[in-house]
């Protein structure tokens, strides 16, 4: 059995970044056949790298948000850690947003697009898994 496919990187906390990311996820599941997937990977990393530089590393630069995208045999595994110090994820499982909100859409758009999403403890880093079936 092969190993997975995997896209590793630790990025500094800055916006621009997030663009590369995701065409190296793009990129990866290309090659692994899997285009039918782009739009939902695409979203959910632009939805949490995009909440952990603003919101857990404070858009501070010197602060590093490791992610990680792997292809295995069923599934697509995301995982974005921050340096920051989390949230309380458990009292926002259920939330959901209002018409005008601007903000705090991540977990719906995260119930909408991942199959299974879990957090650490702390908050401050999310597996989503991607369902390839």
């Amino acid at each position: 059995m092969s190993e997975p496919r995997a896209y590793r990187a630790a990025i500094p906390s800055d916006l621009a970044q997030v663009d590369d990311v995701c065409r190296a996820a793009r990129d990866l599941l290309e090659a692994s056949g899997l285009t039918d997937h782009v739009f939902a990977v695409d979203l959910l990393l632009r939805e949490f790298l995009n909440n952990a530089i603003l919101h857990g590393n404070r858009l501070d630069a010197s602060k590093l948000v490791q992610v990680e995208v792997r292809v295995g045999r069923r599934v697509i595994v995301l995982s974005v850690a921050d340096e920051g110090p989390g949230f309380d994820w458990r009292s926002r499982r259920c939330h959901k947003s209002g018409a005008t909100d601007t903000s705090g859409r991540g977990l719906e758009i995260g119930r909408l697009y991942a199959d299974r999403i879990r957090f650490n403890r702390a908050g401050n880093r999310v597996i989503l898994v991607v369902g390839k079936t």
